[in-house]
């Protein structure tokens, strides 16, 4: 494990170097109130804030959501088909249930992958939404992180509690799929994650 000061000169140095040349994007961000660092200090492994939007449903503000990455990708095929660290942040701007929770993270796996995928990913899927079931309801200002690690499998941590890990490189991919595939939740919002927005 890095010592702190360390892994924060590595984060300083890889946002410099990333975003040379591109004054206003080497600071933190804010969206809808929701202020976003520009890297995450994780041991061994900074991410740099790749890009944040919000996902609107019709005029409601649902969450913010942020995609950290070890370096700064525009291209979806490129950031699902490597396999690297990488953390969605969803930060919630309403209170949610569990039922809503639920039935948007399946529509969104439903969408963007193929029942023959989904099938070989069940008992992936089925512990991811076990985790979320476990919540019954999720308050507004809510942070929920995905932190994938190649050969450990995604983190689901909500509220700085960390639920569990499910395994696979694949999970994870259909997963990030919700937001970056090719029928994504919300188009603007899949622009914005790839700094596009």
């Amino acid at each position: 494990m890095l010592h702190p000061l360390i892994t924060m000169l590595l984060c300083s140095a890889l946002v410099g170097h990333a975003w040379a040349g591109t004054a206003d994007q080497d600071q933190a961000r804010e969206v809808a109130g929701v202020n976003l660092p520009a890297c995450l200090h994780r041991p061994g492994q900074p991410l740099l804030l790749n890009g944040a939007g919000l996902r609107r449903i019709m005029l409601l503000k649902v969450y913010v959501a942020a995609l950290y990455l070890p370096r700064h990708l525009h291209d979806a095929h490129t950031i699902l088909d490597q396999d690297m660290p990488r953390l969605m942040q969803l930060t919630l701007l309403r209170d949610l249930t569990t039922d809503q929770n639920v039935e948007a993270l399946k529509g969104g796996l439903e969408a963007n992958n193929s029942e023959r995928e989904l099938a070989a990913l069940a008992p992936e899927v089925e512990r991811f939404l076990g985790y979320i079931r476990s919540l019954h309801a999720v308050p507004a200002g809510t942070v929920i992180q995905l932190d994938y690690l190649p050969g450990a499998g995604t983190r689901v941590t909500v509220g700085h509690r960390l639920l569990g890990t499910v395994p696979g490189e694949a999970f994870n991919r259909a997963v990030l799929r919700i937001w970056l595939g090719e029928e994504p939740v919300q188009t603007s919002l899949k622009k914005a994650l790839l700094g596009e927005g």
